[in-house]
Parts: structure tokens; sequence; C-alpha cells
């Protein structure tokens, strides 16, 4: 197995990653990826986009300057691509609800807001957003990635959807036949 990292990854960032890889045998190749920041080679249908910190997806997705970000998740869309958004940020976000718990240091952006704000991407484009801590996201990476593990590559709980008592994108309540709906 081969995974495919993004040349616009910051080399200091993914040196655990990368020697993560290593460690489990996996190869990597650093080359420009037209959507999100990993995938393994020759299977372009599943991309990895990781983002450092909670911080880092509000400005993503809520900032200003967020056109950017939602032009690659469109992209990502338009091709037929699953584009699953792995926030390393740790300190007890395990999952999409947590998230409004957090308390961001460096702006106006609430927990709530960003929750909401990452629901709506999630329902409007299909992203999927999961959560690990920094020392987990090479092994999250692969297992995403190969479907390793008991979730079919789903996560615990961090997909929209999955373990929040909310549907999330494609996915129908289970009571009343709608999406959105119970």
């Amino acid at each position: 197995m081969k995974i495919l990292v993004d040349s616009r990854e910051k080399p200091a960032a993914i040196r655990q990653i990368l020697a993560t890889f290593g460690r489990r045998g996996i190869e990597d190749e650093i080359k420009a990826l037209p959507v999100g920041d990993y995938m393994e080679e020759g299977k372009p249908g599943l991309v990895i986009d990781r983002k450092r910190t909670l911080s880092e997806l509000a400005q993503n997705l809520l900032s200003p300057d967020r056109a950017r970000f939602y032009r690659e998740v469109k992209r990502a869309r338009a091709s037929g691509v699953r584009l699953i958004i792995l926030c390393e940020h740790g300190h007890g976000i395990a999952n999409i609800q947590d998230v409004g718990k957090w308390r961001n240091p460096y702006g106006r952006v609430t927990g709530t807001g960003l929750r909401e704000a990452i629901y709506r991407c999630a329902i409007g484009y299909g992203v999927e957003f999961l959560f690990c801590e920094r020392r987990q996201t090479g092994n999250r990476i692969i297992e995403l990635l190969t479907g390793e593990g008991n979730d079919g590559g789903l996560g615990k709980g961090g997909a929209a959807g999955a373990g929040t008592g909310e549907p999330g994108p494609d996915r129908t309540a289970p009571t009343t036949g709608m999406p959105g709906r119970r």
C-alpha cells in the first residue's frame, strides 16, 4: 500500500504521521493532490483533509477566506470523492457534539457556532468530520483509507450523524423517513 501525501503539507507538521506510516510498513509519496491531504494510491474516491485544531477548522468554515475551502469541498463533491475532514484537536473533542464545548482562544467563533457550521457542511456537501488526538493521526489515516477496524472507516461517533442522535449527510432519521426529521 502507498499513501499519497499532498505536497502543501508542511514537513514538520507531518513528521510523526510519516513515521507512523513507515512503522506500519506503508510507503508514502509526496505530490500535489487536487483535493485533500491524504489518499491511497490508485483509489481517488476517498480523500482525507487534515486539520490541526478546531481554530483551523473554524477559519476554514467561517472566516471571510472560507471560499478556498468550499471550492475544494465542491470540487470533491463534483468528482464523486468522499471527503473526510480529520481534525486532530484532541483535548476531549472526540465527536461533533463535543465541538459545542470548545472555547475559542482566538476570536468570536463559539463552539456552538462551529458545530453548526460543521453540520451545515456535512449535510450540504456530504463531508464527514472526524476527530482524534494528534498522536493517533497517522493510524487514523491508515484505518480510514483501508477500512481497518470495526467501524468500516467511519470513525467512532465523529462523523456527522454517527453517535450524535442526529442524521448526517444522506442519512434518514429513523422515525419519519425524512432527512433531518424525527
